[in-house]
């Protein structure tokens, strides 16, 4: 038999639970909005991401296109260059006279052509290049 003592510790009991379960209810209602401002911020983290995955990709392109430039000119001036040293070459077989090699012949002996196997961060480097446009004196 249910006695008084027992029906008001069931009473406590009940209003212990539905408490509990109203703050457990808000606490799942803050929850949930927490996940949703953290959603939003995924989503704006995804698109700086995206954003900086095309910035890479434009700069990798921008840099292949100022290397095939900068060897492209290598090339022209490696062309000048002999072809100017051939007419040299020509002047001093008519004349007939031992050419006398020069410091900018000899420099050239010592460092010769640029070949397609050439390094461009070598180059960069040794002209004080680091990237980002910024110049050191070596």
């Amino acid at each position: 038999m249910a006695t008084i003592e027992n029906i008001k510790l069931l009473e406590s009991k009940v209003a212990k639970a539905v408490e509990m379960v109203k703050q457990l209810t808000g606490a799942n209602a803050a929850l949930k909005e927490e996940n949703k401002q953290l959603k939003k911020k995924i989503d704006t983290f995804q698109n700086q991401v995206n954003e900086l995955e095309f910035s890479i990709l434009s700069y990798k392109e921008d840099q292949q296109s100022i290397e095939s430039g900068i060897l492209s000119v290598l090339n022209r001036l490696n062309q000048v260059e002999d072809s100017l040293e051939s007419k040299s070459t020509a002047v001093e077989q008519h004349t007939d006279v031992a050419p006398v090699p020069t410091a900018q012949h000899e420099q050239s002996v010592q460092n010769p052509p640029v070949h397609s196997s050439f390094n461009n961060s070598d180059i960069f480097h040794e002209q004080g290049y680091q990237g980002n446009n910024v110049y050191y004196h070596p």
